[in-house]
């Protein structure tokens, strides 16, 4: 899967996983990329109220991640744990 983000969030997704935005991850990657912007996420200071919210643009784009792995696999669910998103594993029968 490719993830396609607004302009505004490409140059932290690539900062934060250390990959280009247009390399194409399989399924693993995907959700390692996703692991690593939640604890990029977990680890940034609150910057609730600020003109430069670092913490607040690593929700969005966790936000649009999510949703465009659940979108591409169908074994995936997102599921909200206190406003952070979080995928869940679904059985497919």
């Amino acid at each position: 899967m490719q993830f396609e983000l607004p302009r505004r969030h490409r140059k932290s997704f690539e900062v934060s996983t250390k990959k280009k935005l247009d390399t194409k991850f399989n399924k693993t990657e995907s959700l390692e990329i996703f692991e690593t912007l939640k604890k990029e996420y977990n680890n940034s200071p609150v910057t609730f109220g600020s003109s430069s919210g670092k913490k607040e643009a690593l929700l969005e784009l966790l936000v649009i991640t999510a949703s465009q792995i659940a979108t591409e696999y169908k074994d995936c669910d997102v599921v909200l744990n206190q406003g952070v998103p979080e995928i869940k594993k679904v059985r497919s029968s």
